[in-house]
């Protein structure tokens, strides 16, 4: 693995001044929970008790990293990756969104008060930070990327039958 530079993650470009929060930036957006893949941004690993402990700092991912990852079982179901999101491309994309995201927003405990955001050196370009702000970062540690490699949040919402 490469210690990562600070920059941002694949595909993603800041901007300067930009407001905070939802749909805010039409620029190209950061997946929060992408797929073990080459320069993927290595952004933290699933602790015993089920959330995400992030990596300070983040670092990008070889493909020395990849291959032994992947050698020991499905990498997404032990650590979070970031990387461009691909909209469309993607199977958790609705049409207007990241399903992810709104699914765990949906299915997340009530907050009692909203702390102040934590460092993060994607929410500049995330995609669930775009689509629902500080709500998405609540949600953010408690994302598992990989339910069994190819079950999808919408694959396991239509049923098995559903195609």
């Amino acid at each position: 693995m490469k210690q990562s530079d600070g920059s941002p993650a694949a595909g993603a470009s800041p901007r300067a001044g930009a407001a905070p929060g939802p749909d805010r930036d039409e620029e190209a957006k950061t997946c929060p929970s992408a797929l073990c893949e080459e320069d993927a941004l290595l952004l933290g690993v699933v602790a015993p008790d089920g959330t995400v402990a992030y990596v300070r700092p983040p670092t990008r991912v070889s493909a020395e990293f990849v291959g032994r990852a992947r050698a020991l079982g499905h990498p997404e179901r032990r650590f979070r990756f970031a990387s461009r999101c691909v909209e469309a491309g993607c199977p958790q994309w609705t049409g207007r969104g990241c399903g992810v995201v709104d699914v765990a927003i949906g299915t997340a405990p009530p907050e009692q008060e909203q702390p102040a955001l934590p460092a993060c050196v994607i929410r500049h370009s995330c995609r669930w930070y775009a689509q629902r702000g500080a709500a998405a970062c609540a949600v953010c540690p408690l994302v598992v990327a990989d339910t069994g490699g190819t079950l999808t949040y919408q694959s396991a919402r239509m049923g098995p039958d559903s195609g």
